[in-house]
């Protein structure tokens, strides 16, 4: 898509441009010159200059490439009456698709309306992946890709002293646009036709729309509180996945379209209420119930062109390219939750809240489909399976936890937290293969147990050394066990179980953290963050030992400093520094495995420098620079795979100028630099970049 302004896209920015100003001259023609200067409106314009990759730019800095401009900012309020006032909030940008209409009447101890609209765009980059090796990248479609999101509502309600407050809202919230994927499509011309590598872009197509009510009925008394809720939504969502596999190559191009649509009922009914028993106890309790009922459709379907009816003698269809069509499913299902907390303080410093909550969910899901797939060459015959599955699962959850704090040591304070966890499910599986004829065959007929434990433990002291000095060390424990059980289990004699080969699987997690927050100087402030985790996942299969099956350390340091030379002049800095690594038992792999998989590096410098300054009594000047990098988690594999990690640097730095010209108006003005290098995609994401921006605000 074209996202340079046209004229048609300048022509509604100057109608809304002036349509805010002819608004605002008579709101002034209104207003008394008396009147305090509550309203106000911005008017601002700005202009982003790109050299490289454009979708890169857009989708680094949330920044349209190119000119916007119109009301950036209107707040408009006025009284209607002694009791009634009309608040009004605007904003209209064309060019960077950003626009907001607000308006409320709220009646003081009374009722309110409000209505609105706000719609906004988020930009994505479609690019494909970069094999350093041969220097092999495609480019297969517009890689400018954006999605506009918004949302209209409507609201209404009643807040009165002394009397319960009711309120209802319905929104529409809607995503529409396109936006890339990390599915990417296998090509043999990075390196050859026996060495296949997962690097053609693919792209998605997303049109999602969901209608919301919710009703709402409180009231908060001296020592009792109650909550009562509902909610509905509506959900109909079309969204699809484009592929184009082994693109140019002439007898094995092809284009698959993946639909996934999705409609779906919600309704929940909540429940809360909290009572002050005694002024060293409180007691609150909770309490909703869920239903979704989903309606699925969907199909992958290979084809010479995206979204192809389905024919079983495509040209250049090859073996194995799997998909299915007719998708037809049902899903519905029920959940229930509940929790009771209190909070008692038997002495002064001394605070004790335990917790305990339940959940049952219950899901009932049914499908049917026309499954296909193509035999060996050269014929590439049609195989295709009526399938019908269904599967039940139900899963209960028991959770505990207590929090107990202590102030009673001088300039220290305490705290312990323990969290316990119960899981326990059952789910049934059953897939059918030509379901009711001759020709059925039950693939999967499988019941697993399940149960799922687990347990937090945290400590924090906060030490409160002198007046603006602070030391605060965490320490947090947490340990997830998974057990699997198949009490039935038709796969077991197949080469193809997953997941139903996995018996066990435990989660371990030891952090460490201590943050040091002091004054070294009358006018220099300082804080410092140091955070240890190492997290182990250990897994056992059917018939095999417990294993470690992945291992991640992270180690983050943070420091802050701030500034102030003078009361006119302020100057901040700070740094994030990241090192960070998982390793699994795949990097020892021998043989013909040996150097297949790596360990995955993520290590990042962050760093930020700002600065204030007051130039005189109506102008301001600041400065503000950026620098994000990714150093050393880059390995270049694609001599057996592709390449895994980033190599980035991003920097970015602006000037802002603000004057007041009287106390109705001030302007600003700002210059920016952006430039980014990413080595990872061979220069083809990278992209340098000027901004310029302007804007004069007008009070009254």
């Amino acid at each position: 898509m074209n996202t340079f302004l046209t004229s048609s896209t300048i022509r509604r920015s100057v109608v809304l441009v002036g349509a805010g100003l002819c608004g605002v001259a008579g709101l002034l023609a209104a207003a008394p010159k008396e009147a305090p200067l509550e309203n106000y409106i911005d008017i601002s314009a700005g202009y982003t200059s790109d050299t490289g990759s454009k979708p890169a730019l857009q989708k680094a800095l949330q920044n349209r490439a190119g000119g916007y401009g119109g009301i950036e900012g209107l707040y408009y309020t006025k009284a209607i009456n002694d009791e009634t006032t009309l608040v009004i909030k605007g904003k209209a940008l064309a060019g960077a698709n950003d626009y907001l209409f607000d308006l409320s009447i709220i009646k003081e101890n009374g009722g309110y309306v409000k209505f609105g609209y706000r719609e906004f765009r988020v930009w994505f980059d479609g690019l494909g992946g970069y094999l350093p090796s041969t220097g092999f990248i495609r480019k297969l479609h517009d890689e400018d890709l954006a999605i506009d999101r918004g949302n209209l509502w409507f609201e209404a309600g009643y807040r009165a002293e002394d009397k319960p407050a009711i309120s209802l809202r319905y929104d529409l919230f809607t995503r529409k646009g396109t936006k890339d994927s990390t599915s990417w499509a296998d090509t043999g011309l990075a390196v050859n036709t026996s060495n296949l590598r997962g690097l053609l872009p693919t792209f998605l197509k997303i049109d999602e729309k969901r209608h919301q009510v919710v009703a709402d009925v409180s009231k908060k008394g001296e020592k009792i509180g109650w909550a009562l809720g509902a909610r509905v939504d509506k959900g109909e969502y079309t969204n699809g996945r484009y592929e184009r596999r082994r693109a140019g190559e002439s007898t094995t191009d092809r284009k698959v379209t993946h639909k996934e649509g999705q409609d779906y009922d919600l309704f929940q009914v909540r429940g809360s209420y909290e009572n002050q028993i005694h002024e060293n106890l409180l007691i609150t309790t909770a309490v909703a119930r869920t239903t979704i009922d989903t309606t699925l459709s969907g199909s992958r379907i290979y084809g010479q062109d995206f979204d192809p009816v389905y024919d079983a003698a495509y040209l250049n269809r090859q073996q194995r390219d799997e998909g299915f069509f007719g998708l037809h499913g049902e899903s519905e299902m029920k959940q229930i939750i509940g929790t009771i907390s209190a909070r008692y303080q038997p002495k002064e410093t001394v605070v004790i809240v335990p917790s305990f909550r339940f959940e049952q969910i219950d899901w009932s899901n049914k499908v049917d489909f026309e499954e296909t797939n193509f035999g060996g060459a050269p014929a590439f015959a049609p195989i295709n399976d009526e399938v019908e599955a269904d599967s039940e699962k139900d899963w209960k959850v028991y959770a505990e936890s207590v929090d107990v704090r202590y102030t009673g040591i001088k300039n220290v304070s305490l705290s312990f937290k323990g969290e316990w966890t119960k899981s326990e499910g059952d789910l049934t599986e059953e897939r059918i293969l030509e379901p009711g004829t001759a020709l059925q065959v039950i693939s999967i007929d499988r019941d697993t147990k399940f149960e799922r434990n687990t347990q937090k433990y945290a400590a924090t002291a906060n030490w409160y050394a002198k007046p603006g000095s602070t030391v605060a060390v965490q320490y947090y424990y947490k340990v997830r066990t998974n057990d699997f059980r198949s009490v039935r289990d038709n796969t077991v004699s197949t080469s193809d179980r997953y997941p139903a080969y996995v018996a066990n699987q435990d989660f371990e997690t030891n952090d460490f953290n201590v943050r040091f927050s002091t004054k070294l100087g009358a006018n220099l402030r300082s804080v410092t963050r140091y955070d240890y985790q190492k997290s182990t996942i250990t897994t056992q299969d059917v018939g095999l030992l417990m294993a470690e099956s992945a291992n991640m350390t992270s180690h983050i340091f943070a420091e802050t400093l701030t500034w102030n030379p003078s009361n006119r002049w302020y100057v901040q800095g700070g740094v994030n520094l990241v090192w960070d690594t998982l390793t699994t038992p795949a990097v020892k792999v021998t043989g013909g495995a040996v150097n297949l998989v790596k360990n995955s590096d993520a290590n990042y410098t962050s760093l930020n420098l700002g600065s204030g300054y007051a130039v005189d009594d109506q102008s301001d000047l600041f400065v503000d620079y950026s620098l994000t990098q990714s150093k050393d988690s880059f390995v270049d594999n694609s001599n057996r795979t592709v390449a895994f990690g980033s190599d980035i640097k991003v920097q970015q730095a602006t000037v802002t100028w603000n004057r007041r010209i009287d106390y109705r108006t001030s302007i600003s003005l700002k210059y920016g630099y952006a430039k980014s290098d990413n080595a990872v995609s061979g220069g083809y994401a990278d992209f340098e970049a000027h901004m310029i921006y302007g804007k004069v605000q007008y009070r009254f």
